[in-house]
C-alpha cells in the first residue's frame, strides 16, 4: 500500500471481523444447547393481541402462544411492526461491496482496514480482497412499497459505484486497480432518522418488543443489542441510554416519511464522515 499521502495510521491488534452466517450459526448452536427450538422457512401471518397485549403469533405452521414477540426482522422489521399497528421509520438503504480474484501478497493474516476519508473498508478474504464503501448519494427503498410476504426489491450490482470504490482504493493500493471481481455482496441494511437502534417494548402494545433499525450494526452489534434488549424487558429501571432507544420515540411524537427517509439516508451517507 502507498502511504506517501497518509497523515496518520491507527492499528488495533484486537480488531477483527465476523461473517453473518457464522454468527447466526454460533447463536443457533448455543440456543439449541439451552433447549431453544428454531424453526426456519416459516411465515409469520398475524400477531394476535388481546386487551392491548401480545397473546400469540399465527404462522403457516400453526399458532404459537407467547407473552413477548421480539421483532428482529431486519429489512422486514417495518412490516412485522405493522402487524400490531405500529408505524416505525425503518428505512432500508442499499449497501454493496465486492471480492476480487486472488491478488499477490494478499493473505488472511493481514489486518482489516478502514479509510474514513475515502469512505472505504476492506479485508483479505483468503488471498482475495474484499472492498466496500459508503455512497455519498445513497439509494433506499420504501418499505411501504411491498408487503411482509414479498421480498425486498432486488439489488442489481451498481458498477458505477463499485468501480468508484476501486478507483478510490487504487490511490492507496495501485496494484489492486481493475482487479477482476468474482462476487458482489449487496443488500438492504436498515437505518433510522436519528441513527440509533430501535430497542425495547412498545407502550402501545404490551409484549411487542423491537430489535431493529440497526444502522448497519445488526451483526457486529448483535451481542450488545441482545444485552440491551434483555435490559429493556427485565430491568424495572433501565438505563437512560436504553430508554432513548425505545420505539415509543416514534409512536408518541410526530414524524413523516419524506423527512425520515432523507434523514436515514443521511446517516448512511455520513457514516465515515470526518469533515474531509
Amino acid at each position: 500500500m502507498e502511504f506517501a499521502g497518509v497523515h496518520a495510521v491507527l492499528w488495533c491488534p484486537s480488531d477483527g471481523y465476523m461473517t453473518p452466517y457464522s454468527v447466526a450459526r454460533s447463536y443457533a448452536h448455543q440456543c439449541g444447547k439451552m433447549g431453544v427450538r428454531l424453526v426456519t422457512g416459516t411465515t409469520v401471518e398475524e400477531i394476535v393481541c388481546r386487551n392491548g397485549r401480545v397473546e400469540s403469533v399465527t404462522t403457516d405452521r400453526g399458532a404459537v402462544k407467547c407473552r413477548y414477540v421480539i421483532n428482529a426482522a431486519g429489512a422486514h422489521a417495518y412490516h412485522v411492526a405493522k402487524l400490531v399497528g405500529l408505524e416505525l421509520p425503518i428505512v432500508p438503504v442499499r449497501h454493496e461491496y465486492f471480492v476480487t480474484v486472488p491478488l499477490a501478497d494478499m493473505h488472511p493474516g493481514l489486518p482489516c482496514f478502514r479509510v474514513p476519508d475515502m469512505a472505504l473498508y476492506g479485508r483479505a478474504t483468503g488471498e482475495s480482497l474484499l472492498l466496500g464503501g459508503w455512497e455519498t448519494s445513497a439509494l433506499h427503498n420504501d418499505p411501504r412499497s411491498h408487503t411482509l410476504v414479498e421480498s425486498a426489491p432486488p439489488v442489481a450490482p451498481d458498477w458505477t459505484v463499485l468501480n468508484d470504490f476501486d478507483g478510490r482504493f487504487s490511490r492507496l493500493c495501485p496494484q489492486a486497480k481493475g482487479a477482476e471481481k468474482t462476487r458482489v455482496g449487496k443488500g438492504w441494511p436498515t437505518f433510522t432518522p436519528d441513527g440509533h437502534f430501535i430497542i425495547g417494548e412498545s407502550n402501545r402494545v404490551n409484549g411487542f418488543v423491537m430489535a431493529g433499525g440497526c444502522n448497519a450494526h445488526g451483526i457486529s452489534g448483535s451481542a450488545g443489542i441482545g444485552r440491551l434488549l434483555v435490559e429493556s424487558i427485565i430491568d424495572p429501571n433501565p438505563s437512560e441510554y436504553v430508554r432513548r432507544l425505545s420505539p415509543n420515540r416514534f409512536t408518541e411524537h410526530p414524524w413523516n416519511w419524506d423527512d425520515a427517509q432523507i434523514q436515514a439516508r443521511r446517516i448512511y451517507e455520513t457514516y465515515y464522515d470526518i469533515g474531509c
